[in-house]
């Protein structure tokens, strides 16, 4: 069993929130680690931290560009056998792993979850629940904000903060999924990273929001002749109509008519007052081509194509090119995290001697030709010729067989071997000759 199951079960009664899964406290009362890993203000005045940049709709997408597909390939246990493999079913983690890692989430549920810490921490973290025999049982996520390597003499071990509680995992226990890095042991919080991109996407937000509730103006003062009499403050109508007393500031006074409630009531400015503009209007300050430019700042920082998160300023659309773009996002984006998944859970899944027995995971990318029918009819071809058997092909499309008729392999008659193509096919043997016999004059 899991050493931190009992806690977790323990945490989960109805009689609070879950703070494993649930709660946002930072490990100490004063939030130091929450601002360490990118909190505070930024440069435009917006706090960003891993918990509010979720609130970017950018940021919202390009997770979810990222983490659905690794959340939905096909993942198995196989054996390598031959130069092959095969799936392996009397594993304890073979059904569980592509299904039901634990048993309150599904394969995808966890999957897409470490996935998202990844992207918004730089670290998703596993715990492996193991059996007495030392085999994988069970995986159960870990908080990113809660969790932490430490290198202490030479030995590597995680710890984790449950209801103000530090458990300590055995570093073989932990599957650990980060991407860039300075010391090796833990990732690059990519929001960290990007916080002054977001801090002025966000800042964006604000000031678009502002904007609309102060009637589609921009700000400035009230420019009085004289000396605002009282009669004036008093006549100046509050936010639903009332006459109210205005304060003995001026210009808070009639900012009081302002908002999305008065958008279309007439305002009235007494005594001469005129209202000078100050500020720059959102045309003049490219408002929107500048919110446009930190999608594509914050697109780059995750390397998602702009096409795919709804944005085609500059870029190619959907139907012109799409494939190429496609393949290079799957190379370039989520081939890495795939690799990174695979790497941790073929280290630390199996024990040694499954190991040595030729065990390991493996995502099925080929799950992504199953949308275009003629990019798999094609594949399949290919491979048919290339000596994949008629059995093969119906596995991966998860169709029965068709007996042992279906394991003979095919190859193309184009095909040739080397040795043939450098020396030359045998010359044919010559057609026999007639002979002709002349016979003598009568």
């Amino acid at each position: 069993m899991g050493r931190l199951r009992d806690a977790w079960q323990a945490l989960t009664a109805p009689a609070g929130m879950d703070s494993r899964y649930g709660g946002s406290d930072s490990v100490s009362s004063d939030g130091w680690f929450v601002r360490m890993l990118g909190g505070g203000k930024t440069s435009a005045g917006t706090a960003v931290s891993e918990y509010s940049a979720l609130y970017l709709p950018v940021v919202y997408a390009c997770l979810n560009r990222i983490g659905n597909p690794i959340a939905n390939f096909p993942l198995e246990i196989r054996q390598r056998v031959g130069g092959g493999s095969a799936a392996v079913t009397e594993h304890p983690m073979s059904q569980r792993l592509g299904i039901r890692p634990n048993d309150y989430m599904s394969s995808r549920s966890l999957r897409k979850t470490t996935q998202g810490h990844a992207l918004l921490w730089g670290n998703g973290y596993q715990e492996i629940e193991r059996n007495q025999k030392g085999q994988a049982v069970g995986l159960w996520p870990l908080l990113p904000d809660r969790t932490r390597p430490h290198r202490i003499e030479g030995v590597l071990e995680y710890r984790t903060n449950i209801d103000g509680r530090t458990f300590r995992i055995d570093h073989a226990d932990v599957a650990h999924v980060m991407d860039l890095s300075h010391d090796g042991y833990i990732g690059y919080s990519q929001v960290a990273i990007a916080r002054e991109a977001m801090g002025m996407a966000k800042a964006l937000e604000q000031f678009g929001g502002k904007f609309f509730a102060n009637d589609m103006k921009s700000g400035g003062f009230l420019l009085h002749p004289g000396r605002l009499s009282s009669n004036a403050r008093q006549n100046i109508r509050g936010p639903g109509g009332e006459r109210k007393a205005a304060p003995e500031n001026p210009a808070a006074a009639v900012e009081a008519q302002g908002g999305l409630d008065n958008a279309h009531r007439v305002k009235v400015l007494e005594e001469g007052m005129k209202f000078i503009q100050t500020t720059i209007p959102p045309e003049d300050a490219q408002f929107l081509g500048t919110r446009e430019f930190q999608i594509a700042e914050i697109a780059r920082m995750y390397d998602v194509p702009l096409v795919m998160l709804q944005s085609h300023e500059k870029s190619t659309s959907w139907g012109s090119g799409i494939e190429q773009l496609m393949l290079g996002f799957i190379r370039q984006t989520v081939l890495p995290w795939v690799e990174a998944t695979e790497q941790e859970y073929n280290w630390k899944l199996f024990t040694e001697e499954e190991r040595n027995k030729g065990l390991f995971v493996k995502f099925n990318m080929n799950a992504l030709l199953r949308g275009d029918m003629e990019a798999r009819a094609a594949f399949y071809k290919a491979m048919f010729e290339l000596g994949m058997t008629i059995n093969q092909i119906l596995a991966l499309e998860d169709m029965n067989g068709i007996g042992a008729d279906g394991d003979v392999n095919f190859v193309s008659n184009n095909v040739q071997t080397l040795e043939r193509a450098i020396n030359g096919a045998p010359a044919p043997n010559p057609a026999p000759t007639a002979t002709v016999v002349e016979e003598p004059a009568p």
